[in-house]
């Protein structure tokens, strides 16, 4: 029981608390574009971890495949700037968000090993309860209680939305795709996130659709086209 009890919250701490909190304070100390980039690390950091605490392979393919896709998203994120362009100066939130890319590639791991004894909706609620009682005494210090006490209906509807369908729901999804694939594949499709986001920004938000989107796009999915494709091995036993 003592057991079962830390590794929930194990998935409370890196998946929901730590997770969030690191991803917000870097937000505080860098631009969006770099915590964009930053945070893309998840799933070089996921697959590293998947080889030596999963037994997932490391084969020329897959490596190929995650690097590409993340040089891809490199491409949308910075568009036409150069890299030596962005405003990498606050090494501490730039120390943050690797940090929180870490929590999520850790959390993958080890909710890849709690659905070998758990179904996904008890690992899920679980990881949920633990992360919001652990991040209480955070909100408590940084006032968030009492700005959403003060609160409009409106910020309770986007808290709600947020709440249930971009996390609850989103959570379960993922767990439920984990458990039938290997880790690796699973986040490298994380990576094709800023395609679908700019088509509907194309079509409701009148957004431009550049150059280097498509440049980028076409590269992401080439790199999660080597990732799918490359053969998969049976991990050991967690």
């Amino acid at each position: 029981m003592r057991k079962d009890f830390a590794l929930f919250s194990a998935l409370g701490l890196t998946g929901v608390t730590l997770l969030y909190i690191f991803e917000f304070l870097s937000l505080r100390l860098i631009s969006a574009t770099t915590g964009s980039i930053l945070i893309n690390f998840h799933v070089i950091l996921a697959m590293l971890l998947s080889a030596g605490f999963m037994g997932e392979r490391l084969t020329a393919t897959k490596l190929a495949g995650v690097f590409l896709a993340f040089a891809g998203v490199l491409i949308i994120t910075t568009g036409s700037q150069s890299m030596m362009s962005l405003s990498f100066v606050e090494p501490l939130g730039m120390l943050l968000m690797i940090v929180a890319a870490f929590c999520w590639a850790a959390y993958s791991v080890l909710s890849k090993k709690a659905l070998v004894r758990y179904s996904v909706t008890v690992s899920t609620c679980a990881a949920f309860l633990l992360g919001t009682l652990y991040m209480i005494p955070f909100a408590l210090v940084d006032g968030g209680m009492k700005a959403l006490l003060d609160s409009t209906w409106v910020t309770w509807g986007s808290v709600f939305y947020l709440a249930i369908s971009a996390s609850v729901i989103t959570y379960i999804l993922w767990n439920r795709v984990l458990r039938e694939a290997e880790i690796t594949k699973v986040m490298v499709s994380l990576y094709a996130i800023p395609i679908p986001t700019a088509i509907l920004s194309y079509f409701f938000l009148g957004e431009k659709v550049t150059q280097s989107l498509i440049l980028g796009g076409v590269v992401v999915m080439l790199g999660v086209y080597l990732t799918q494709t490359s053969k998969s091995v049976n991990s050991t036993s967690p």
